[in-house]
């Protein structure tokens, strides 16, 4: 079923027809009480605007990933936009399902996550992201490089 603004589900169940849907998505802490399932801390609601809020905190915003030897993914960036993006960690959406990403990775983590989509360090960083939103600062797209440390 294709999601709506009423759409409520785990984080870590964002789909790429999800962010297709609504390129923006932050976590429904105010509605963590009166929810009928076993809604969490963990789940997330779509933002209606379809923009990059400007004070945004702890959000999920549908990128394009570019890995270093070509390869495009969809993605999704966990972010926070006071200052810019405050990029906390990237995840590519594969077929076998999300690959997640993070400065703070251990090593060993981040040859798991390697070996996951089956590629070395070098074809996989740098990656180019740009954001499949504009951001409301600016109007326009968000475009940088996401790097870990190697593994």
């Amino acid at each position: 079923m294709p999601p709506t603004i009423a759409t409520r589900k785990p984080v870590d169940e964002l789909t790429a027809s999800d962010l297709e849907a609504f390129p923006v998505w932050e976590f429904a802490l105010d509605e963590e009480e009166d929810a009928e399932e076993e809604q969490d801390e963990t789940w997330v609601k779509p933002v209606v605007t379809g923009e990059v809020p400007v004070d945004g905190s702890s959000l999920s915003v549908a990128v394009v990933l570019r890995l270093a030897n070509g390869l495009i993914y969809p993605g999704v960036m966990f972010c926070d936009t006071h200052a810019g993006f405050d990029i906390a960690a990237i995840a590519l959406l594969t077929t076998e399902g999300r690959v997640l990403l993070s400065p703070s990775d251990s090593p060993s983590e981040i040859r798991r996550s390697l070996k996951r989509l089956g590629l070395t360090y070098v074809q996989v960083f740098p990656l180019d992201y740009c954001t499949r939103a504009p951001s409301a600062r600016t109007g326009a797209l968000e475009r940088g490089t996401f790097n870990v440390q190697q593994a």
